[in-house]
């Protein structure tokens, strides 16, 4: 989502919305199958709460930098860069997928 936030084409009130309601999707699935999991398959739970809190954080705080940045208004400068880091959550998901293999 920081890259969507960033790349937004208007800082309009619809946007606003849409970008929200795309993350409050994404925080609710993330729900749904967290509570599936402690359901189904409980060693799996802790790793998949782990990789989703992990997530929220790196990300949170790279919505929050890209909402304070101005709409980008030209094709050139939809190339960010420099990618936003991601390596708590890399290693997070490599350490839940590496659960998930165990448990099937």
């Amino acid at each position: 989502m920081p890259y969507r936030i960033r790349r937004r084409p208007e800082s309009s009130s619809a946007v606003r919305q849409q970008l929200t309601d795309e993350v409050s999707s994404l925080l609710a699935r993330m729900a749904f199958h967290q509570a599936w999991l402690q359901i189904e398959a409980t060693t799996v739970a802790g790793p998949y709460a782990s990789l989703v809190a992990t997530a929220r954080a790196e990300a949170g705080a790279q919505m929050s930098l890209a909402w304070q940045q101005p709409p980008i208004t030209s094709d050139s400068g939809m190339n960010l860069g420099i990618p936003y880091p991601r390596d708590r959550s890399n290693a997070a998901r490599a350490t839940c997928i590496k659960v998930m293999r165990r448990h099937l």
